[in-house]
């Protein structure tokens, strides 16, 4: 039964689907409303049975994970769409790759049981940050670590003020004399971004000050630092 006969008939009958994708080139100056409106427009053009909100203004039922901060490339990407009809999960991964733009890649889809983890259940984020113009040795980023607090100031829209990002900071891990790889609290009850730790460190690493730095997310993970797919 197609899905436009699902709408016509009224039916709540809806299949759940997670969808893991990379952003990488150029797509990482996409927005996160234009990913959701490109994710919606690529469900139309491969066909694939896309649920909507009822009322005057139907929505695609879709959502996508912790956005991902513009000039920000990721291999982790998840996205949640609701069906009128169940798909193959390889069917819907094939039709998906064909009609996306370079960079976007649909790695891994899953279908959801009734109950599943949400994607609101994610709790932390592993970066790759690669530092262009500065070193970093593991001693120095301990001692950073090892600090009392790691105070910022955080801007909003109405003030600032001065907050401990500590307790945000699960661990940061050197890779090579330029390179470094952050776990950061990520969701709905925290949310550190890397450019938040890196300003830290400029602040606190006596010498530390890279030209620019290049930030890659490497996996979501829930509270118990368990893959959501």
């Amino acid at each position: 039964m197609g899905a436009e006969l699902f709408k016509a008939l009224g039916v709540g009958f809806v299949v759940k689907y997670r969808i893991e994708f990379s952003k990488t080139g150029e797509t990482k100056f996409v927005s996160h409303l234009d990913l959701v409106r490109l994710f919606s427009r690529a469900f139309k053009r491969a066909q694939l049975p896309l649920a909507y909100s009822e009322g005057f203004n139907p929505h695609p039922k879709m959502s996508i994970g912790i956005p991902l901060s513009v000039g920000v490339t990721s291999e982790c990407e998840l996205l949640d769409a609701e069906f009128y009809q169940e798909i193959a999960e390889n069917e819907i991964k094939i039709r998906l790759n064909d009609k996306m733009p370079m960079g976007i890649e649909v790695l891994k889809v899953k279908q959801l049981a009734p109950g599943g983890a949400k994607l609101s259940s994610v709790a932390w984020a592993k970066y790759c940050v690669v530092f262009y113009g500065a070193e970093i040795s593991q001693k120095e980023i301990d001692d950073f670590l090892n600090r009392d607090m790691i105070e910022i100031e955080k801007k909003t829209k109405r003030s600032e003020k001065v907050v401990d990002i500590k307790p945000d900071i699960f661990s940061v891990q050197q890779r090579d004399k330029s390179t470094v790889v952050m776990e950061l609290a990520a969701g709905s009850n925290a949310n550190l971004k890397p450019d938040v730790v890196v300003s830290a460190m400029r602040r606190y690493i006596s010498d530390f000050a890279p030209a620019d730095y290049d930030v890659h997310r490497m996996k979501l993970l829930d509270q118990n630092k368990e893959s959501l797919i």
